[in-house]
Parts: C-alpha cells; structure tokens; sequence
C-alpha cells in the first residue's frame, strides 16, 4: 500500500443503532500507520450498557450476537487501552468518520477535536468513475481486502486500502493541480492541511480518470405527436417501449418542449443530441459568479473543501457534471447554484426558446406560474409522466422551506444562522415531535408566529443571496393565515433528520388550467385506457381528444397472477436477478432479518432498502451482482431506479400499491371526491401499476417475468377492474386455476 509518510489511526465501529448515548458502540476496531507503515492493529467487542439492545436487524446486519458480548469489558474499561493507541500527532481516518466519532463521544470518547479525514468524501473526489462511496460497494469495484466481512476491523482494513488507492490518485495529480488543492486545503480543516501538505505531485497530464464519460449514440427513430390548438389538449397513449419517449423528443421541431419528472434519470437513459437543448432548472445550473465567491472563501468546512476541489479538477456547468457526495448537493443549491436571473441559465433559456428543448415538470410548471412568466408566446408542449402530473405540480406549486438548504446557505451569515435556528426552534415546538404536523390558524397567529414573520420581513428587506431569498419568502406567505385556506400546509420531519416546511395548493387541475393548457398547446403522454381518469390534472372544462387509443404493441413481458406462490418460496429458491417490491419498510427489515444470513451462505445476493445504503448504492451493487441475486424496496422507490437494459429477469409485487393513507397531500385531496377509492385511489393504483411496469420494461430481459400476489386482484370488486387495466398491454387470458398470465 502506498500511504502518506504522517502518523494515521484508521478506526470503525459497529453499533447497535445511529443515536449517541442511545445506541450503543458494541466494537471498535482500528489500524495505526506510522511513516507509511501498518504497525499494529486492533479489535475489541463490548458487553452493553444497562437497557442497550442489539436489534434483530443490527445482529444479521453485523453478525454480532448477544452471546458474543457475553464476558467481554465495556467500552469504558477498555478505553485506556484504546486511547493509548492514539497518538497525539495521529490524524484520524474513516469511512464517514463523524458518525463514529459522535458515537465514541456518546461513549465518552470525546474525539470532535482531533483532526480526521473521511475517506468516502476523498474517494467521490478521485473516483468519479465509481456509482456508490459506500464501503462495501467501493470495496468490491477496487478489489479491497475487506475481511472479515460485517465486523468493524474488516471495514477498517478497506478504508485503509481505501485511502492507499485515493493517496495514488493524489500523486497521479499535476503540480499545477496538487498547488491549487493545497491553497483550498490550507483553508479547510486541520485533517485535510495536514493530508495535502504532504502530498507530492508526479503526474506530467491531466489523468484519465479526471474525464467523466457521456452516453453518445443517435437517438430513436423520430415519432411525431398531435399537438392541438391553444386552450385545448391532446392524449397521446403510452406503450412500455422504451424507446417511445426518446423517439418523441427525436421528432420535435421549433420551440416544443418535452418536459419528463426527472431530468437527470431522462439524461442518464438519453444520448446526447445537438438537436435538442436540455433546459436545466436554474437551481441544477453553476453560476460562475458564485462560484468565484464560493472558491475565495477565507475558511471551508469540510464538504465544503471537497466540493471546492471538485470545481478546481471537474470542468462543470451544471450539477451533474460534478461527482457530488454527501452534504455536497446541499451546499451546491445553497451556495453555487444560478438564478432565473444568471446569465448562464438565461443563455441556456434563449437557447431552448429556438428549437426543440428537454426540461422537468417541475422547472416548467414553475416557470409557468410565475408572475413575470417569461415562456416563449409561441411554445408547444410535450408533458410525459401525465400520470405524475399531479404530483409533480404540486411540488411546482408549492411553497417550501427546506432547513437543511437554508443552513447551509446562511453559513458565514451570523443574522442568517440566527433566522435559521429561529425557524427550526418555531417548527420543533409546533411539531411537538410529530413526523408531520399541519399548521391551523392558531398555530400562525401566536405571539411566536408573529414575531418570527417581523425578524423574516425584515431580513427580506436587505439584499439576500437568491438561495436564502427563496424559501424565506414562501416561509413568510406559510407564516400569513390567510394564505391557509384553500390550500394544504404543515411541517415534516424527513427520514434523514432534516426538516422542512410546506404548504400546497388543495386544486391541481384548476391551476393546470389557467397556467399551462389556456396558454400552450399541450399534449400529455398517459398511460393506456386512463383518459377517463386523468379529472386532477384535467378538469371537465378543458377540451381533450384522443390522438392514438388501440391495440398496445407488445410489452415483451410475461405478467402473471399465480395462486398460492408467496414471499416466502420466492425466497427459499432464487432464480435469476430478482426485484422484489414489497409494502412497507417494516416487511423489508422482516426479510432482511429471516433470509439474510441464510441467502450470503448459498451465494444469492440480498440488497434491501435501508440496509444497503441509499437508491445510488442499491442500484450499483445489484448491478454489479451475479445471479441469483434479490434486490428488496417499495414500489414508490423503485419507480425512480435506473438500472443497465437487459438485465433483470424477474418482477415481484407482493401488494398493490395504493397511495398510504396518512400522506399529508393524498389523504386530503381523495377526501375532496364524491367516492375517495373509486374516483381518486384507484385511478392512482393503476397510473402507478403503469410507471412500475414501465420502469421494469427499461432494464427488462426480453420475456422476463412479472408475478402480481396480491390475492385482492381475485377477491375484490376492483380486482377485476385492475386485472382489465392490465389486459390493456395485450395480455390474454391463461384458462385453469393457478395464474392469468399476460404475454
């Protein structure tokens, strides 16, 4: 391994949970490098403090049992031990080090002072190649000893072997290159200083590495659509090709804009074209001004300095030209993102303004909405994802205060880090520990309330970056009680801690109406036989026709409904690459826990939602993974998966997914309907039934399998009506008792 020549302590934990003080560190392992050199290495395992559990899931997940700890010191007998290990002038590695650090100081180990490196934000910045930074991933993509496997002296040594890799890259560097870092180094944290101040530059070119590649190719075969008369709209059915929607946007002349839910997921599938513009949202787009301040700041936090180095080696003009990690994409929308109002993203806008552009929902709509609507008069639309429409307008709509964006954003601001905290303290206590609360009248007329609105109207006075402009303004429309009627507005607590702050309209089609279709022809791509169902995003008094309902081409799938085959026999016999969706997180941690074990022994490989790092790392390690392989998620995540075509044998869906009832916007517009199920759930179930087959379709094996087991499908009313909507993709029926099958 090749090191740098300064002391180092590379340390990891393995816990019973993610909360200091609450959770327990049950090991701790570590390595200590001296001159470039391993010298020693460590392991301890703990019994627990008194009330501290490991968690079914925790056990599978690390292979430490109960009766493993028994008989062994705790932490606080071991810690003279562990603590003579570190040396004073040792700087501290780990793969996200600040999660074991706070876990240590929960233990009372204090280490927040000392300086330390985190080798997976090191690894995002030299390995922009690699889809996932998470351990295991990165492990298996560069071949590291990461033994034993689960426990915390295996990820020790990784993230040592890690660092070895990234510490060659450095040196792969230029020394005009390793210069520029140093002078961004020498204003980050003192674990960084002390990594670059050593580093010695051997490389003569720019590395190959430092070029992230583009997908090229042509694009589909053109396809035209209908597009209608202004104030009117046109249904175009969508088949699960597909290539249907890049044909689409081959076949656009002049100012016609296609807009799809998500522009980089639609980047990622498409090559690029010269024939099209892809409009980013400002908020995607590199202001060069701010990056220019961002780059002369006197001090950088530590993202911040991985994020400023990524600007100096990466050519960029938007975001995803950027290998971003972690708190990263934060700090990019806080910090370095345009405007509607920066030159870069008005010279993107007059390009698209000419011929044929690429843009999401979200950036339309809200260019749409705007009071100062600047659109071109003579644009046609193209909106995919009708069936998402709803969704994704609402987001468009919205008002939103995000905390983590406006942290991040008011940081060197003393008066903007006040007004931060302020909010988050004002939600906490109105939120009273609820995962999500809506805000009444009362709740914005407390003395609290109104004096939050005078501190936020005041600062609004002086000039702000846009970043914190923004969502001060929506706040302070949220703060005003007479903006609640009409509309639905409360505060959530997000799965990864961060909070937010939102308020949206009740009435969907009625803006859809007045901002989009009375102004621009538009022709909205649904999902076969869902004309009728389309009431909010298409209210009764716009005029609509079908452009293209028959026969669907052949899907190249085999849907079926087999009796009696469940979760558990799919489990007990793998076959091929497998997705599994399933309905809730709690069903994913019961399969985890019964069939994780067993699965690794045989060879199969399980990746589950929530403990296999997020929708980047999932995907990557299923796609790295041999057959037989399972990958385990909820049908809502995993309609925005991407994954290589012709890969994928298999599709389970354990339940239809109907919408969860105690979702803060579907609970209260399904209420708003004469019948709630019929008029409102049931025509989302088989809109998502549609996106999940389509999303399936794209990295599908030709004739690969789909098995719905939700017996409703046979023993409700609706069953029939759903079975008949997927008949629509050409299937037919199969007679005898045991499945339908749709070929």
């Amino acid at each position: 391994m090749k090191l740098p020549k300064i002391p180092l302590i590379v340390l990891d934990t393995e816990t019973t949970g993610f909360v200091p003080r609450i959770h327990c560190v049950m090991e701790y392992a570590c390595a200590v490098v001296k001159d470039g050199k391993l010298v020693k290495e460590y392991e301890q395992l703990f019994s627990l403090r008194e009330k501290c559990e490991i968690p079914q899931a925790v056990q599978v997940l690390t292979r430490i049992k109960p009766e493993n700890l028994v008989g062994q010191p705790t932490f606080e007998a071991s810690l003279p031990t562990i603590q003579a290990l570190l040396s004073d002038d040792a700087l501290i590695v780990g793969q996200n080090v600040k999660f074991d650090i706070g876990m240590l100081k929960g233990e009372g180990w204090d280490l927040s002072h000392r300086p330390c490196i985190d080798t997976s934000m090191l690894a995002s910045l030299l390995f922009p190649e690699i889809e996932s930074y998470a351990l295991g991933y990165v492990s298996s993509v560069l071949d590291l000893n990461h033994s034993p496997p689960h426990r915390a002296l295996g990820d020790v040594r990784a993230t040592l072997e890690l660092l070895s890799k990234c510490w060659e890259r450095l040196t792969e560097l230029t020394p005009k290159q390793v210069e520029r870092l140093n002078e961004f180094a020498m204003r980050g944290p003192e674990g960084y200083r002390r990594l670059f101040g050593v580093l010695q530059a051997s490389g003569k070119a720019k590395p190959k590495w430092l070029s992230k590649g583009k997908k090229t190719g042509k694009l589909p075969k053109a396809q035209t659509v209908m597009l209608p008369e202004k104030g009117k709209v046109t249904l175009s059915e969508e088949p699960l090709d597909p290539d249907f929607v890049p044909s689409i946007l081959a076949g656009l002349t002049g100012p016609t804009w296609l807009s799809v839910k998500n522009i980089e997921a639609a980047i990622s599938r498409f090559p690029q074209s010269d024939s099209f513009t892809v409009l980013y949202p400002p908020e995607f787009v590199l202001s060069e001004v701010a990056k220019e301040k961002f780059l002369s700041q006197t001090d950088f936090a530590g993202d911040e300095l991985t994020l400023a180095m990524k600007l100096e080696l990466y050519p960029a003009a938007v975001r995803s030209d950027l290998p971003l990690h972690g708190e990263e994409y934060a700090i990019f929308t806080g910090k370095l993102a345009c405007t509607v109002e920066s030159p870069e993203y008005k010279a993107l806008k007059d390009k698209a303004e000419h011929g044929p552009a690429l843009l999401s929902h979200q950036h339309l709509l809200t260019s749409a909405l705007a009071p100062d609507c600047t659109l071109p008069k003579n644009l046609s639309l193209v909106l995919d994802d009708a069936s998402m429409l709803e969704d994704t307008a609402t987001s468009a709509f919205a008002w939103f205060c995000m905390m983590n964006s406006l942290r991040a954003a008011s940081q060197g601001s003393a008066v903007l880090t006040k007004c931060a905290d302020l909010i988050e303290l004002w939600a906490e206590r109105i939120r009273n520990e609820m995962d999500l609360r809506y805000l009444a009248p009362s709740d914005l007329e407390s003395r609290e309330s109104t004096e939050l609105k005078r501190m936020i109207a005041e600062i609004l006075t002086t000039k702000l970056p846009p970043q914190v402009k923004l969502p001060l303004e929506h706040l302070l429309l949220i703060l005003d009680p007479q903006n609640l009627p009409g509309r639905i507005t409360w505060i959530e607590a997000m799965p990864d801690g961060s909070k937010i702050i939102k308020s949206v309209p009740e009435d969907i089609g009625s803006l859809l109406a007045k901002h989009v279709y009375a102004n621009y022809p538009t022709t909205l791509l649904i999902p076969p036989a869902s004309q009728d169902d389309l009431q909010p995003v298409l209210p009764d008094a716009v005029q609509s026709s079908l452009h293209n309902a028959g026969p669907l081409p052949d899907s190249g799938l085999k849907i079926s409904m087999p009796v009696g085959l469940n979760l558990e026999m799919i489990f007990k016999k793998p076959e091929g690459k497998t997705i599994v969706l399933v309905s809730s997180k709690r069903t994913i941690e019961d399969i985890y826990v019964k069939h994780a074990e067993r699965l690794e022994a045989e060879g199969t490989t399980l990746i589950c939602q929530g403990f296999n790092g997020g929708q980047g790392r999932m995907r990557a390690e299923f796609d790295r993974a041999k057959a037989p392989a399972f990958l385990v998620m909820t049908p809502w995540t995993f309609e925005a998966v991407e994954l290589p075509e012709n890969t994928v044998d298999r599709l389970i869906l354990q339940v239809l997914p109907f919408d969860h009832p105690s979702h803060p916007v579907v609970g209260r517009r399904a209420g708003r309907c004469r019948d709630p199920f019929s008029d409102y759930s049931l025509p989302r179930l088989k809109h998502r039934l549609f996106r999940l087959l389509r999303t399936f379709r794209r990295h599908a094996k030709n004739g690969a399998a789909v098995d719905i087991l939700d017996d409703r499908l046979r023993t409700k009313p609706y069953g029939r009506e759903v079975t008949a909507y997927l008949l629509s993709f050409g299937a037919k029926k199969v007679e005898g008792p045991t499945q339908l099958s749709f070929l």
